[in-house]
């Protein structure tokens, strides 16, 4: 109704600031307006697609040699929970049940799981079919997905538009992506047998998209297994009764991302060494017209639309950089020597690229924390991230639909429900166990607990909650608190945050080596009962702790940051709106709301002092601001600053402070990224705390960051 009235009122009082062209009323402009937002229903405005990205890195690729697999499940209803589904042997002439597609709590209602069985008078979930079920099953981790069975299959998924999608009316085809990765966990040791085993299941029975529709009718999973990682990509067919699917091994040394398309490209599906195919593909790709038969068939091609040039949001404007955006940043972090620039083009970024420095889990857990800090998109830079360099934007609404725009969208999102890194070891060697790390929330402010393969206890922190109900003994609830918390003041709060999340990783890595190390012995030595059982002990009760200290940390930050002010080391310190904030929204003696307008130039106290809050500006006799007839804030060269040799060698000085800080910020302030790629743009020293003279380099002097709570 604002909307409505401001532009109707607009053009009754000046027809040629109308949107529409002057030979149309503006009466008939403002019933057309109102009558569009009338019609904007908020499930249409704000369209969910699930659009996770998902990162493969090869046993070559890796500091210890396992291969390793994330997952963001970027679900804004997606229900978080943790289930163990143990493992069951199953009389001839068994059923194996399969649901129909549902994501938000509760996902399942049954017996696989402690975590499904009914609580509050909960329906059991019903079969939408079966399909005839093996002699035994094996046991493994899953939560939206299957992640990670006791033999070290993992994997990681991503929705991908596709040319092929089916219709849920009359539904014919029997499984979705949930129900491929169960049975790839439930049937298979390697990653060969996963690929083979969900196509050849989806052929059989026919495959839908999770989401509805061509933007989500397509596939995409990468999949480890201690020794090699395979991209499997998948879709309905023509008939809607089975699947066109490829799959592609990725080359050791290297590392994979999907971020929401297809990425295989020319695939031979006579060399099963490298390549895994569908029956006769090429044969019904070509009868299904999206390939001409000559050449190589291109997978990414002939499966899925341009993206340059189609909605993966329906009723929006093409985004290709939100698939783009994301693979660039992930491939020039991991191998910055390759030049890649950022594009709005996905065929000309590569399916994989080499590692140049082998990464850690720690690094890779890091990786899915970004938000282009550094880089030309970053996210906490500009109007947009607020006062206080906010990463995170509110997705869908009516503005965006109809102006068209877009802005980068980051690899973590707040609305991602949980985060997994599956890592797989071909060795068993003393320490070397495969696990599931597991990060409730957004993983840029979570902490990753272990998950440990043939464990079955957990914390019951990380099976019970839903986003209807606030429960602070549910893990997802505890991290999603703090998550929020942040977008108050997300520049201070951040270095609080990221402090708390390296000491806990820390200690987190600390307690677990001899533990590991001293259940692989066990195993060795045929103590498996033995071994599990300290496993489990140990994992269940780390993961209490970890929760624990989080919801105390959370306290604390609520004390911390109250009304718009800091309350440590002493109460009620005031912080202030940063100098660019202000000078961008022409804030002066006239107390009247003002207006922005767009520049590709930063404000001049945004280059000079960076983003504050507590930046240390000089007082008006050296540094005068004259505002322009255009509104435009410009530094005077007064004659005091001429004058002044002292106050010159001050700005010098804060300059080379700048520098240092910022030389020192591109380390991340931590000896994990010894040797790993950080991409930084010409202002990089604004992005990360670094102490210096007693003085945050983040935020200037006077902030001091929060202790161990």
């Amino acid at each position: 109704q604002t909307l409505k009235d401001s532009v109707c009122a607009r053009s009754q009082e000046d027809p040629s600031s109308s949107i529409m062209p002057r030979v149309v009323a503006p009466e008939l402009l403002c019933l057309w307006l109102s009558a569009f937002l009338l019609a904007q229903q908020p499930g249409e405005v704000n369209a969910d697609y699930d659009s996770c990205t998902t990162v493969g890195v090869t046993a070559g690729a890796s500091a210890d040699g396992s291969t390793m697999v994330t997952h963001t499940s970027d679900c804004a209803q997606c229900d978080s929970r943790v289930a163990y589904i143990p493992a069951r042997d199953w009389p001839a002439g068994a059923k194996r049940p399969v649901y129909m597609a549902k994501l938000e709590y509760p996902r399942e209602v049954s017996e696989r799981s402690e975590t499904y069985r009914p609580v509050h008078g909960q329906q059991p979930s019903a079969p939408s079919g079966y399909i005839p079920e093996v002699e035994h099953t094996y046991g493994y981790w899953e939560a939206v997905y299957g992640y990670m069975n006791e033999h070290g299959l993992g994997l990681g998924e991503s929705t991908a538009a596709a040319n092929f999608p089916v219709s849920r009316t009359n539904l014919t085809a029997l499984l979705w992506v949930r129900p491929l990765t169960q049975l790839a966990m439930e049937r298979c040791k390697t990653a060969r047998c996963a690929v083979d085993t969900m196509g050849s299941l989806a052929e059989k029975y026919g495959f839908y998209g999770e989401d509805p529709g061509a933007p989500g009718a397509g596939e995409c999973l990468i999949v480890v297994d201690g020794k090699e990682v395979w991209v499997f990509e998948i879709t309905g067919d023509p008939t809607g009764r089975s699947a066109f699917w490829a799959a592609a091994r990725v080359q050791d040394g290297h590392v994979v991302a999907i971020a929401n398309n297809f990425v295989i490209r020319e695939v031979d599906c006579d060399d099963n060494e490298n390549f895994r195919c569908s029956s006769d593909l090429l044969t019904k790709a070509k009868n299904a017209g999206v390939w001409n038969g000559k050449g190589a068939l291109n997978w990414m091609r002939a499966m899925a639309p341009d993206i340059r040039h189609f909605s993966y949001t329906p009723g929006y404007a093409p985004i290709p950089m939100y698939t783009t955006a994301r693979l660039w940043r992930i491939f020039s972090r991991v191998s910055p020597s390759s030049g890649l620039r950022l594009t709005e083009n996905p065929y000309a970024l590569p399916f994989s690229v080499e590692a140049e420095t082998p990464l850690t889990h720690r690094q890779l857990m890091d990786l899915k924390r970004d938000h282009y800090e550094g880089t030309e998109i970053d996210l906490t830079v500009g109007p947009l991230a607020g006062p206080f360099g906010s990463p995170n934007r509110m997705e869908g609404g009516a503005g965006l639909k109809v102006l068209g725009g877009q802005f980068a969208r980051a690899i973590a999102l707040p609305r991602t429900s949980y985060c997994t890194l599956c890592q797989s070891f071909s060795e068993k060697h003393a320490g070397a166990l495969d696990k599931m790390w597991f990060a409730s929330d957004t993983p840029a402010s979570s902490v990753f607990v272990p998950f440990y393969t043939n464990t079955s206890d957990f914390s019951p922190t990380y099976r019970t909650g839903q986003m209807a109900e606030y429960d602070d003994q549910s893990a997802w609830w505890v991290f999603d608190f703090v998550a929020n918390w942040m977008d108050l003041n997300y520049r201070l709060m951040s270095v609080d945050v990221n402090a708390k999340i390296v000491e806990l990783q820390d200690l987190i890595d600390e307690q677990r080596g001899p533990v590991e190390v001293q259940a692989s012995t066990l195993l060795t030595r045929g103590h498996a009962e033995k071994a599990l059982e300290q496993l489990s002990e140990f994992q269940s009760g780390l993961q209490g702790r970890i929760v624990d200290a989080w919801r105390k940390f959370g306290h604390f930050l609520i004390m911390k940051y109250n009304d718009g002010r800091l309350n440590y080391p002493k109460i009620a310190a005031p912080i202030g709106y940063p100098g660019w904030w202000l000078q961008t929204f022409n804030v002066d003696s006239n107390i009247a709301p003002k207006w922005g307008q767009p520049s590709a130039v930063p404000p001049t106290f945004f280059e000079l002092y960076g983003p504050g809050p507590f930046e240390q500006i000089p007082p008006p006799q050296v540094v005068r601001l004259a505002v322009t007839a255009v509104g435009e804030l410009v530094v005077s060269r007064s004659s005091a600053w001429a004058r002044s040799a002292a106050a010159v060698g001050g700005v010098a000085m804060q300059y080379l402070i700048v520098f240092a800080i910022g030389w020192l910020a591109g380390t991340r302030g931590s000896s994990m990224w010894h040797g790993f790629s950080w991409s930084r743009g010409a202002r990089a020293h604004w992005r990360v705390a670094a102490a210096a003279s007693g003085c945050d380099g983040c935020s200037g002097c006077g902030y001091i960051v929060a202790p161990s709570a």
